[in-house]
């Protein structure tokens, strides 16, 4: 006697197989969403550490410009912000009747500062820089400190430490 053996044969999927690749679908898609956030993020840090680079860079190269100035007028605290003498540095001419070399340094400082967060730092009240002078090496070193914060993250900052050749 011959057994019939009715093997029926899988046309589909069950609903538990759908929905287990569809929670691993989703777990893999909040990885992806994750990871694209931390790189957003960290290319936010790399373009405001480049701007610090540059900002930090632009104030030796005016140090370097006006060599006539003692180099310690070029110091700054945390905290306090150089004066506007109003000198225009467009005008050689200008420049050598309305400015000293020291308010030239002043304003250097002053245009520097405003220019720290209208060229991309962030705007807040933690947005800072120091400048320190140690006019007792030869030749004077500068030592330029850019602070800022961003958005729900701790302090950040860039400091360089820079030979000044031919400073005061």
């Amino acid at each position: 006697m011959k057994k019939i053996i009715n093997i029926k044969k899988q046309a589909g999927f069950n609903l538990i197989e759908v929905l287990l690749a569809f929670l691993i679908l989703s777990i893999g898609l909040l990885g992806v969403a994750g990871l694209q956030t931390t790189a957003v993020k960290a290319s936010q840090t790399a373009m405001l550490k480049s701007i610090a680079i540059t900002k930090v860079s632009e104030m030796i190269e005016r140090i370097r410009a006006n060599s006539a100035a003692a180099i310690t007028d070029y110091e700054l605290a945390l905290g306090t912000v150089g004066i506007d003498k109003g000198c225009d540095t467009r005008s050689a001419t200008i420049l050598a009747t309305q400015c000293s070399p020291a308010d030239l340094a002043s304003n250097d400082l002053y245009q520097w500062e405003q220019s720290l967060t209208n060229g991309g730092l962030p705007d807040n009240t933690d947005t800072d820089a120091s400048i320190v002078i140690d006019d007792a090496a030869v030749p004077p070193i500068a030592t330029i400190t850019v602070y800022w914060k961003e958005r729900g993250e701790n302090m950040s900052y860039f400091s360089k430490i820079q030979q000044i050749p031919g400073a005061n």
